[in-house]
């Protein structure tokens, strides 16, 4: 429905608000760069739109995230769990051309494709709210 439709793009906007804004450095970096102490790809404040200092973009940032709350990825004792991009990427391309996916598929419940518990709208813009 269309009144869907609002909601999830209001869902999206609030998560990349929450993990794609900039730090206090100018920078914004997927998880899996954050925890890395490589080069940047852009400058701070320097990154295109839809991407982030690392180079990932805002798809593929989301993508890593919502992996990451389903346990899948990597990780070492004490970290969360993340996906290198040489796997996540490819994976992402792969369910987008074969399955349509979008941020909020792995949160919808298959029988009646609305929001699983917690995973609304309301709740995504209130975390973006408080940072």
């Amino acid at each position: 429905s269309p009144s869907f439709q609002a909601s999830w793009q209001s869902r999206t906007n609030a998560r990349v608000k929450k993990f794609c804004s900039l730090n206090r450095a100018g920078n914004a970096l997927c998880a899996w760069h954050d925890s890395r102490r490589e080069r940047r790809s852009y400058p701070p404040r320097m990154a295109p739109p839809g991407h982030l200092n690392c180079g990932c973009t805002y798809e593929q940032a989301l993508f890593e995230e919502s992996l990451s709350r389903n346990h899948v990825g990597s990780y070492h004792p004490g970290e969360t769990v993340r996906m290198d991009p040489a796997l996540r990427n490819p994976l992402l391309k792969l369910l987008q051309w074969r399955y349509g996916y979008r941020d909020g598929d792995f949160e919808r419940d298959p029988v009646t494709g609305l929001w699983i518990e917690g995973e609304g709208e309301a709740v995504w813009e209130a975390k973006a709210a408080a940072g």
